[in-house]
């Protein structure tokens, strides 16, 4: 996109003496990502100086809320939500319920909120934090402020306190677009929490991939690609797996690595989400296995006493963010051991974009969720009780749940947002 910026007759030589902004008459035109890169990096330099007049750092901070570059603003690990909604809601709109459907266009909610079908008395800050919800916006809810300070706090103030900002893109995806696709599937709001639903999988054996029984490499005869050294650390983990006679979850690699086989880059675009998030799930994978790091394998979890067989693998330690949990707290290679018989779980859930669906609009994305997460009221669970989850971190991992069909889950509202009447 360029951005057209009007000036005076009398520039219109020295515009074109410096042959940069092109020859359209009186305007100046200026590439918009350039343009936010510049800004931001401009006034990122104007607030790091020690001494700063207040109006100087007015108007920084409004450039930045307009013209500001995110990948420069935000950690790898945040998502996008709470600065588009801190951006839009200082905006000076005529009718400020318009803001509802900026923030639905720039997050790509296909669902909603019609404000003139809204019952009285109506909130808007209530509103936007619905429709953040029912698209999915995961929210930390164990909160790790004091319950009263939250009164205090504004919509936007509240969405950045309370988003989770533990997301860990792979590195073959820019970040913060991974980031902003990592929502719910499926959400109901319910008077106990964010109801859900995906696969809830209990963690079982973990698996120090440094301590394969790899082969040697065979000799090469010309250079390996990329996806074929991939199938060959695949192949030696599902063989690493039928040692230890975890057969399901091998057969499932096996069969993923007979239709993943060396395909053109040119067919990548055409790919089914499902296959595309399963390859670049692989990919990290690998670069776990290569690295010696944790694996921990994961069954779906039956309440009955018969358990499932294996089918999912997750990277249990890596470098970076996976491995530091919600509260901050590093996660150690013998942390875990077999006395420890407390269940742990993660859940998954994925769905394509749904262009259209349901007259919910035609702007969507795909989403997915990967989380290791509590289930601390499990002894307490009645029969047909939904899990009640805690959300610990982000946990990327290869999980096939073939003929296991999606659960119902709540992930209970965080203390502070009962508290929450703006």
């Amino acid at each position: 996109m360029t951005l057209l910026i009007r000036h005076p007759q009398f520039l219109e030589a020295k515009k074109q003496h410096y042959r940069i902004f092109e020859n359209v008459p009186n305007e100046l035109c200026i590439n918009a990502v350039c343009f936010s890169k510049a800004s931001t990096e401009f006034c990122r330099a104007v607030q790091d100086e020690s001494t700063q007049r207040d109006d100087v750092s007015h108007h920084t901070k409004h450039i930045l809320g307009v013209a500001g570059k995110y990948t420069l603003l935000l950690d790898r690990t945040m998502p996008m939500t709470p600065k588009v909604i801190a951006d839009i809601q200082r905006r000076r709109l005529r009718d400020a319920w318009d803001k509802l459907a900026i923030i639905a266009n720039c997050c790509q909610y296909n669902i909603r909120m019609d404000p003139k079908h809204m019952k009285e008395p109506k909130s808007l800050s209530t509103s936007i934090l619905a429709m953040c919800i029912l698209n999915g916006e995961i929210l930390l809810n164990e909160s790790r402020e004091d319950r009263s300070s939250m009164l205090e706090k504004t919509m936007s103030q509240f969405s950045e306190e309370q988003a989770f900002k533990g997301f860990c893109a792979p590195r073959s995806q820019r970040d913060l677009t991974f980031n902003k696709g990592c929502r719910f599937v499926g959400v109901e709001i319910t008077p106990i929490g964010i109801k859900t639903i995906g696969h809830l999988w209990k963690l079982d054996r973990i698996i120090d991939a440094s301590s394969f029984r790899l082969p040697l490499p065979e000799a090469k005869k010309r250079p390996c690609s990329v996806a074929e050294n991939e199938q060959r650390r695949l192949a030696y983990l599902a063989t690493e797996l039928r040692r230890l006679h975890e057969t399901t979850l091998a057969m499932h690699i096996e069969r993923f690595l007979n239709h993943d086989h060396t395909r053109p880059e040119e067919n990548f675009k055409n790919e089914k989400f499902s296959m595309w998030y399963m390859r670049i799930m692989a990919e990290e994978l690998v670069a776990a296995i290569e690295k010696g790091k944790l694996l921990r394998l994961g069954r779906i979890w039956n309440s009955q006493r018969s358990e499932n067989p294996c089918s999912a693998i997750f990277i249990w330690d890596s470098n970076g963010t996976e491995n530091i949990d919600i509260k901050g707290k590093p996660y150690k290679r013998n942390n875990y051991r077999k006395r420890d018989r407390r269940p742990e779980f993660a859940f998954t859930a994925s769905r394509p974009l749904q262009r259209g669906f349901q007259q919910r609009g035609t702007n969507d994305l795909d989403h997915h969720v990967s989380l290791e997460v509590k289930w601390p009221s499990l002894r307490d669970k009645s029969p047909g009780d939904d899990p009640q989850l805690f959300i610990k971190r982000w946990l990327m991992g290869l999980c096939f749940f073939y003929d296991f069909p999606r659960a119902d889950v709540v992930f209970p509202w965080p203390s502070s947002f009962l508290t929450v009447d703006h």
